[in-house]
């Protein structure tokens, strides 16, 4: 029977406390996992990815559909939604951790695309980077930001224009989402805490572009409403200057970069309403905190512009620029006097009561005003002789940049410098667009503006594949197509504007392309019937009683302007809005009862 020895006794399982909490991939491997948060590095190391953990099932599931800002409470809204299979915990999200790292070197991509560097505020971006670095609260938005990025470049749409978010994983791309929603609610958590004036300044933009990039267009305007508010306050409200010392030890350059920022998005959300016009201003924050300082948007526009330290005076304008990067020190001293003529401009037409006025002869009203005031007059001669100084220093470089490599960065930052220019030298002087001849007379510089702008868009479409890079906050191209498609004299000139702005594969700001395209459209029909009576001048006349504004967060177009009556046979103001839907540009327009006084809707905007 030696072979009984043989028999080894039966070992007993040991047991042990058996652990259910792992990742759902390591569960499907049925192998052990090291519950690391966010993702498992066991995952990580073998698969390269992990697919999260389980959340058990809640009362009352929420997911972070809506994020809410305000200068002086955060707070997160959450709205329901089924479970999700990624356990997003913001606490647990760190800097450090693989995929933190891999939104956030998405991010650097996204500020340093061609189509944010190309148009100005690289400055801005650049050093949004490096604060982010050291400080947990801009990291954990800009991370966000990056997140959202690696969501572009992984889903089927090629647009920002079309734009439908997950409200539950169904694919491993959407996990970049949620971690964008996730880390994102920890920034405004963090912000909230330490409550940092200079933080909640870069949230205001960095939450624009975070809602920008996930379609949250009224979330965004919020943002950017209440950091134009902050920094009002900041700079003119009681211990203004003990406030401003305490941004920064050195205040004064974080100040230029924001106001850089600021100025283009005002200019852009004060065409956007976020309800109807019924129901408030655009910007309202910003407009309550004026109007109980009794002071005006011009007031803020020339504030925010006298924050920039040009390192150039005008005075003294080479006779040919050596590089792009001295033009661009000139051009930032230009840009800033145009910021005030511009407001002076409104201000003369408003103290002359020319915004005021209730007939449709809104031209004479203009030239009237314009013509009379000493300022203007001054302001005008003195900005076109240094247009032209630049124009004559700056064409030699760009001659020479546009005989290189059109690959190179140079070559698109070249492009967009001289449409920045011909954008301001072809609208700067407003008495040129009063009369037909004049107008007339403008055309070869539109149809310059048009082949560069051809060239830009080119460029942008062959460089540009991931949508979030075809943001910038800074770029004013659409708004350029849409006044040339509106005043042009030439209809193949107006048609080729708004052909541009029908195929344009970059996201402006706040500006939806695909409503300047359909009110270029628009546009046709009312030109149309407009030529059928009356001398150029007495057709442009009419014309210049068009106006539009954005609704509903840019989403319905309100669009006024004279039209025929077929029973008396009087030209009469009619107003007509039209509802966007999706990326569609079939829209019916509706007639409705003019809104408002019946006197000009900017009137009505931004002066009642």
């Amino acid at each position: 029977m030696d072979h009984l020895n043989d028999i080894k006794p039966k070992l007993s399982r040991t047991s042990t406390h058996k652990v259910r909490s792992g990742c759902i991939t390591c569960k499907k491997r049925h192998v052990k996992c090291d519950e690391t948060r966010p993702s498992c590095n066991n995952c990580l190391r073998s698969r390269g990815t992990c697919e999260g953990y389980q959340v058990a099932p809640r009362k009352n599931p929420s997911s972070p559909a809506q994020v809410r800002w305000h200068s002086k409470q955060l707070t997160v809204a959450r709205s329901a939604s089924p479970p999700m299979q990624l356990q997003l915990d913001p606490d647990s999200l760190d800097f450090h951790d693989v995929k933190g790292m891999l939104y956030f070197q998405e991010f650097i991509k996204i500020m340093e695309a061609p189509w944010i560097t190309a148009v100005g505020g690289g400055d801005f971006y650049a050093s949004l980077s490096q604060l982010a670095f050291s400080d947990g609260t801009i990291r954990s938005a800009a991370i966000a930001v990056g997140a959202l990025g690696l969501w572009h470049r992984d889903s089927p749409h090629k647009s920002l224009r079309t734009i439908t978010v997950p409200t539950a994983p169904k694919v491993e791309r959407d996990a970049h989402y949620f971690y964008a929603v996730a880390y994102y609610c920890r920034s405004l958590k963090l912000q909230s805490e330490r409550a940092s004036a200079r933080d909640a300044m870069f949230l205001s933009i960095l939450g624009s572009i975070f809602e920008t990039l996930r379609g949250g267009k009224k979330a965004a305007l919020s943002h950017i409403n209440h950091g134009l508010a902050m920094m009002l306050e900041l700079l003119t409200g009681q211990d203004a200057e003990l406030r401003v010392g305490g941004l920064a030890p050195s205040p004064t350059s974080l100040l230029e970069m924001v106001a850089n920022t600021f100025i283009p998005v005002t200019m852009q959300a004060r065409t956007i309403l976020t309800g109807r016009i019924t129901e408030g201003p655009p910007l309202p924050s910003l407009v309550k905190g004026l109007r109980s300082k009794k002071k005006t948007m011009e007031y803020f526009m020339i504030l925010l512009s006298q924050l920039t330290q040009p390192k150039a005076t005008l005075d003294c304008i080479p006779d040919e620029f050596n590089n792009l990067k001295e033009f661009e020190e000139y051009w930032i001293a230009a840009q800033r006097d145009h910021v005030v003529m511009a407001s002076i401009t409104t201000e003369v037409l408003r103290d002359a009561g020319a915004f005021a006025a209730t007939d449709n002869d809104i031209v004479s009203k203009f030239t009237s005003a314009l013509l009379q005031d000493g300022r203007f007059t001054e302001l005008s001669q003195n900005s076109i002789k240094v247009m032209q100084k630049l124009n004559t220093a700056f064409l030699p470089l760009f001659n020479r940049i546009i005989m290189s490599d059109p690959e190179s960065p140079a070559y698109l930052k070249a492009v967009h410098l001289r449409l920045e220019y011909m954008g301001v030298y072809i609208f700067i002087d407003i008495t040129q667009y009063l009369q037909y001849e004049n107008l007339q007379a403008r055309t070869p510089l539109f149809r310059e503006y048009l082949s560069l702008a051809q060239v830009a868009l080119r460029i942008a479409k062959s460089q540009i594949k991931n949508p979030a890079h075809q943001l910038s906050m800074h770029c004013g191209l659409v708004r350029s197509l849409l006044i040339m498609a509106l005043f042009c004299r030439d209809p193949l000139a107006r048609d080729e504007a708004a052909g541009m702005l029908r195929d344009y594969p970059g996201q402006d700001g706040f500006w939806n392309t695909l409503s300047f395209y359909i009110l270029a459209l628009k546009n046709r029909e009312v030109e149309k019937k407009n030529a059928s009576e009356g001398s150029p001048d007495d057709q442009l006349r009419r014309l210049w009683r068009r106006e539009f504004v954005f609704e509903d967060s840019g989403d319905r177009i309100m669009f006024r302007y004279l039209d025929k009556d077929e029973v008396d046979g009087e030209w009469k103001l009619v107003e007509e809005v039209a509802e966007l839907q999706g990326d569609s540009e079939d829209v019916h327009w509706v007639r409705q009862p003019v809104t408002g006084s019946g006197g000009l809707l900017m009137n009505d905007l931004y002066f009642n």
